[in-house]
């Protein structure tokens, strides 16, 4: 027989289709891993000849009678898996069958080439049946099979639409589709994944990859991620991802249910915990954000973002001497790191609008102005970090104005201690 063809050794390609046949529901385990194919010119899909040497046995003379005969000595080798033996009458009955009758032969003799691993030669078989009879679903299902595991997504796409209209109910055949679309930068990927979803609702996984393949293609993927996470609210993957997707869009409630969920599991999360911190404060409950601070830092005393967090909203409750003491410990950690300094400088600025909320002369003072000059020295200590450099930079000439001017410095005798008593604890 012409054109048999493996890949490499029979065991490895067998191998390899058992792969592709157990792990359909996972394919998409890691998106970020799987190259985007960049496509161009037409791709040759059939085989460049579907011509072969039994193409000879084609006669006029050949009767129905002779077909059926044919097709029962097939039948009992390919009952008994003699497929070798049953090949010659199947293609005997392909070549002659002008009715259709025996259309059927075309699937088995597809069959029969896949269990003996001749690809090549189920592929002419699948091209040349589905010329005459594209309804024939087992022969898209070989095709697109052996496509996919050529790595020629596009030629398998086809077949696996044609398959889904066939059997639209079939999950494994969407969610192969839905692979196939991503892997060639098709946005129907997320009209196909959903459709996994929507045939069991209760895959966790399938939930997930519908959101990271939403938000490939620039979708919002928050309603898929909380699907997700409703469908399994113990999966910690599933609710950190639907809770920070929350979280970016200043969901700050809906964010607080799924972090929650995560110590339910995992009570030493401490990612979680900032989160839920963070958004506490996003609702301005300060307190219960300092509450999941503390606890971090429990456990994390060294975790200098949240050492800032704590100073932050310390600071925004006004208790300056506590914020500035957190900042403190911050910089012993990390006195590189330029953070704490841009913390430091939050907490000065608010001091003065909270000064200046309890005048009943609403007016910048030189004691204000000495303190904007503190908030800018902070920056520009942060500035030495490449990290906060363009951000102080930019702060730094805003508060240029704010500053004491030399006039204001001549008329206070150049005192560089604010003596407002609002600020008493800037000299503690």
């Amino acid at each position: 027989m012409k054109g048999k063809t493996v890949f490499g050794s029979g065991n490895i390609f067998l191998a390899a289709l058992v792969v592709i046949l157990v792990s359909v529901p996972h394919l998409f385990a890691q998106l970020d891993d799987l190259e985007i194919l960049d496509i161009e010119g037409e791709v040759q899909c059939a085989p460049e000849s579907l011509t072969t040497s039994y193409d000879q046995f084609r006669s006029d003379s050949i009767t129905q009678q002779q077909l059926g005969i044919w097709y029962s000595l097939a039948r009992e080798e390919f009952k008994y898996r003699n497929y070798v033996r049953a090949i010659p009458y199947y293609w005997k009955i392909l070549v002659n069958d002008t009715t259709g009758k025996f259309k059927v032969v075309y699937t088995k003799l597809a069959e029969c080439y896949y269990n003996l691993n001749y690809p090549d030669s189920v592929l002419i078989v699948c091209h040349r049946g589905l010329e005459l009879y594209p309804d024939q679903v087992r022969l898209h299902y070989y095709a697109g099979l052996l496509q996919d595991l050529r790595g020629n997504p596009t030629c398998a796409i086809p077949h696996y639409e044609a398959l889904v209209e066939y059997s639209a109910q079939e999950k494994s055949y969407w969610s192969k589709l839905a692979y196939l679309y991503y892997k060639t930068d098709n946005p129907k990927a997320i009209e196909a994944q959903q459709k996994v979803v929507n045939l069991d609702p209760t895959d966790v996984e399938a939930s997930r990859l519908l959101a990271e393949i939403m938000e490939h293609f620039g979708e919002d993927p928050l309603k898929a991620r909380k699907n997700a996470f409703l469908n399994d609210t113990t999966n910690v993957e599933n609710a950190m991802s639907y809770g920070k997707a929350a979280f970016d869009r200043g969901l700050n409630k809906e964010a607080i249910r799924p972090f929650k969920a995560v110590l339910k599991q995992e009570p030493k999360h401490t990612t979680a915990m900032e989160y839920l911190g963070r958004s506490y404060e996003g609702l301005n409950q300060l307190r219960t954000a300092l509450d999941y601070y503390r606890e971090i830092l429990q456990i994390e005393p060294r975790n200098i973002n949240v050492l800032c967090l704590t100073a932050y909203a310390y600071g925004r409750l006004n208790e300056f001497t506590v914020a500035r003491r957190y900042v403190q410990n911050a910089r012993r950690v990390d006195p590189g790191n330029g953070l704490p300094h841009m913390i430091m400088a939050e907490i000065y600025e608010n001091s003065v609008s909270y000064c200046m909320d309890k005048r009943t002369e609403q007016k910048l003072t030189y004691d204000d102005k000495l303190v904007y000059e503190m908030t800018q020295s902070e920056l520009k200590k942060a500035a030495n970090d490449p990290n906060y450099a363009n951000e102080a930079k930019r702060r730094i000439v805003q508060f240029e104005p704010l500053t004491p001017s030399p006039e204001d410095r001549f008329m206070h005798k150049n005192r560089s201690i604010p003596n407002d008593e609002c600020y008493s604890w800037i000299n503690q």
